[in-house]
């Protein structure tokens, strides 16, 4: 009889804890997650449809050469700046690649902007922070 009612219990609790998981900041993290491991792999199929359409011309020219000549060791999450009220975030991502040519491990930090819509979570655009230029 216990087990049945501890059986109960965790599923009650699994479930109220994927309720909370499926929160704006929980698929906020997933989708920037995503985004830019298809970054780092070249996924530009995957990569695309989460840009906006108005920021995909300054973003191709800001990623162009990626997975050619400019090779992509880590993309690492370092900062996450998220508003609840206006569903909107900045995510910093600190790249860490090298381009074939040359062999030298460079490190950039970008700030993408990012929007939560019907659509979900999609990056508006995106900016040089620090480090090397690509």
């Amino acid at each position: 009889m216990y087990t049945r009612i501890a059986i109960a219990a965790l599923a009650i609790i699994g479930s109220i804890s994927c309720g909370i998981a499926e929160g704006p900041r929980e698929k906020l993290r997933h989708s920037a997650f995503l985004f830019n491991e298809g970054l780092r792999w070249n996924r530009y199929n995957e990569v695309l449809p989460r840009v906006d359409p108005a920021a995909q011309e300054h973003f191709s020219q800001m990623h162009e050469g990626w997975g050619e000549n400019l090779r992509v060791e880590s993309a690492d999450i370092v900062q996450s700046v998220y508003d609840s009220k206006t569903k909107k975030a900045d995510i910093s991502v600190k790249f860490t690649w090298y381009r074939l040519t040359e062999m030298e491990v460079c490190t950039t930090v970008t700030v993408q902007h990012w929007e939560y819509t019907d659509a979900g979570w999609i990056m508006m655009a995106e900016e040089y922070k620090s480090g090397t230029p690509f």
